[in-house]
């Protein structure tokens, strides 16, 4: 993302913040057209931050989703416009088979009258998936008089030679987000599923191809059938995982080898007593994603499909974006994983300087007009493709 608004002459500053100033330091160093400032900052702490954002025009958040209340609450007080990636999933208590009142997001929403009331943005959820794929959703919606279904699926058929698994994005966070219980839309009500439901095979368009897909929590079945409405009866998230791994974890799930929290643990070769982690064990045996992000042969696709009816006809319509990962690797210096997450919400800040995007409050993508958004993807070099379903 940083790599992106570097290149753009519409940015004037850019200050990277981290709670480790070195780290802050050698992305800086990376970006040294741009000149940006490295700063300390911690996101535990809002008065602290909300010094530093005053320098700014807008903050983009992609730090842990459980610093985004913090993060919002600084921006309100130094009055600066906020973005971010994702929301606090793991906030959710609902138990698989119970009807939910409230999903997680809704605590990010209920900051819409302060920031109304104060003349900003808070834009949530601005990536590739959630993102891109909420704007898919409301350009498809827009298109039909009611929409009864809308399905966002997430495929890569990318390996890495040498390994037989090999995930481009974190383990830690791999392994523990497919085994939350997923949310989903059914029959007009948000339910909690179980971890890894709906196994189905899902078509992406080539050259992906067909992929085993699953239920998992994620941010667009927060906020989509609320924001949708026309009276849709059916929406939820599924990713291409395969069927092997999927199998290993909820064995890992079982054992509890998907825990996060530390026990205590003897190792018997020495009698040592150790406090270690469940799931730091599992990801220490899997290759780190920065070791292998430039290796990955394959591509990637998010695909919204949006079911309903024009006309008092059955219609609908698949919209998707595929990048294969050495071409982007060739084009913006990133695979086709990491750089549709970054340059979505690089393209919301210009945006956002070129008064394109004007509403003030908190929202998700699809609460704004999809055309400005679609017409500039690629502009940052992503693709958008669409089907008409019969």
């Amino acid at each position: 993302m940083a790599t992106v608004l570097s290149r753009r002459k519409e940015i004037d500053r850019i200050a990277i913040g981290d709670r480790s100033i070195t780290a802050a330091r050698t992305l800086s160093e990376k970006l040294k057209d741009a000149s940006p400032e490295p700063m300390k900052i911690d996101a535990g702490k809002i008065d602290d931050m909300a010094d530093a954002f005053k320098q700014t025009d807008v903050v983009i958040n992609v730090v842990l989703p459980r610093f985004n209340l913090k993060i919002m609450e600084a921006c309100l007080a130094a009055r600066v416009h906020y973005m971010d990636a994702a929301t606090d999933l793991a906030l959710a208590k609902d138990r698989p088979g119970e009807i939910v009142k409230a999903p997680p997001e809704a605590l990010q929403l209920a900051y819409d009258d302060k920031f109304r009331e104060a003349g900003l943005i808070g834009l949530l959820g601005m990536g590739q998936d959630p993102g891109l794929t909420n704007l898919f959703a409301r350009m498809g919606a827009d298109r039909l008089d009611t929409v009864d279904e809308i399905l966002v699926r997430d495929g890569d058929n990318g390996t890495v030679e040498g390994y037989e698994f090999a995930s481009l994005w974190s383990p830690d966070t791999l392994i523990e987000e497919v085994l939350m219980p997923a949310l989903a839309f059914r029959d007009g009500r948000f339910v909690r599923l179980g971890s890894l439901e709906g196994e189905e095979v899902f078509d992406f368009p080539p050259p992906v191809g067909p992929l085993t897909v699953y239920n998992v929590d994620h941010e667009e079945t927060n906020t989509l059938p609320s924001s949708i409405g026309k009276g849709l009866q059916r929406m939820d998230f599924k990713i291409a995982i395969p069927k092997e791994l999927a199998g290993a974890l909820k064995v890992f799930q079982r054992f509890g080898l998907h825990r996060g929290d530390a026990i205590e643990v003897e190792v018997k070769a020495t009698g040592e007593k150790v406090k270690v982690a469940p799931r730091d064990i599992l990801t220490a045996l899997m290759p780190d994603p920065r070791d292998i992000a430039g290796r990955a042969v394959g591509s990637a696709c998010v695909a919204v499909v949006v079911r309903g009816t024009k006309t008092s006809r059955p219609d609908g319509w698949m919209i998707w974006s595929t990048l294969d990962h050495q071409e982007t690797l060739r084009t913006q210096g990133f695979n086709a994983l990491s750089y549709p997450v970054g340059a979505p919400m690089a393209m919301a800040a210009v945006m956002i300087e070129r008064g394109e995007i004007t509403r003030t409050g908190v929202y998700p993508p699809e609460a704004l007009d999809s055309a400005p958004f679609l017409k500039r993807l690629p502009e940052f070099g992503i693709p958008v493709q669409e089907k008409r379903l019969a």
